[in-house]
């Protein structure tokens, strides 16, 4: 898979300096262009729904207090990108073909529906983990409604590399491609560990281990460490973070299959409890 453009949506919450750096690390490593994309409400919108309660303001005093307010809001992001992109050495560039560059929008509109439109037009896209670990609109509209791979990073990232990788296998269709996604990098990986769980053996281990260890070769790319893992009893996503947390991972590769609503990283799940605790970039 050739990158040539990320696509960012800035989320809610804190962190707002620390989530803009670390999506410019992925862009520096993989030397792409990134579009990172800030939100803000309509303030005619907020304001029908103000004017239901007791005592609303009139709307001409509302909308210059509302913009005044927004006015601020997109001077400290640029200042925050300004400031991320000089100490990363990135070019700030609105043309998606010049590499290793960044640029900055501001959009008017309902974030999600913003995202979910957006998102379209990019190779990748990339989404910090939800403030309380809590599946947000925004967070699942850039991680499945886009249609392209995606990389869920944590909101305070230090550094974006991929010697050491961790590949969770769940034998479905979204895991197959999942691996299929992140074959380039798995080639440029030093270290590759699949797990899987037991539960989702459908050969012996033995077996499996082969077939999936020949396709890979196929492709150049190396297993040092193939395990089976026992899920049972445990919260949903904890067998995967503990795993990884243990083994001390850049980043962790995972299938994503729908049931309802948000959809779920194997070994548990993309639960509330794995999106609160990784440190981990999880690639999809």
């Amino acid at each position: 898979m050739q990158l040539k453009k990320i696509f960012f949506p800035i989320g809610g919450g804190e962190e707002l300096a620390e989530r803009i750096h670390g999506a410019l690390l992925v862009n520096k490593f993989f030397g792409t262009h990134i579009n990172i994309m800030a939100c803000q409400l309509d303030p005619k919108m907020i304001y029908n729904v103000r004017m239901t309660l007791k005592g609303g303001v009139l709307m001409e005093e509302f909308l210059k207090s509302a913009g005044d307010e927004m006015r601020a809001e997109r001077e400290e992001i640029r200042a925050i990108f300004d400031a991320e992109c000089a100490k990363l050495d990135l070019d700030q560039n609105d043309d998606d073909h010049v590499p290793n560059s960044a640029a900055l929008r501001h959009m008017v509109g309902i974030r999600s529906e913003l995202v979910e439109k957006y998102s379209k037009y990019c190779d990748l896209v990339l989404v910090s983990v939800p403030p309380t670990g809590s599946i947000t609109g925004t967070f699942e509209a850039a991680v499945t409604k886009s249609g392209k791979p995606c990389i869920v990073i944590p909101r305070k990232l230090q550094e974006f590399k991929a010697d050491k990788i961790l590949v969770s296998l769940t034998g479905t269709a979204a895991s197959a491609r999942a691996l299929d996604n992140w074959l380039e990098l798995l080639q440029r990986a030093k270290s590759i560990t699949v797990i899987t769980a037991n539960h989702y053996l459908q050969d012996d281990l033995a077996e499996t281990k082969r077939r999936i260890s020949d396709y890979l070769a196929l492709h150049d790319v190396k297993i040092d460490v193939f395990e089976a893992l026992n899920a049972e009893g445990k919260i949903p996503g904890q067998v995967l973070l503990e795993y990884a947390d243990a083994g001390d991972f850049d980043l962790i590769v995972a299938g994503l299959h729908s049931d309802s609503g948000i959809k779920e990283i194997f070994l548990g799940g993309a639960s509330k409890y794995f999106l609160q605790k990784t440190k981990i970039p999880v690639l999809m």
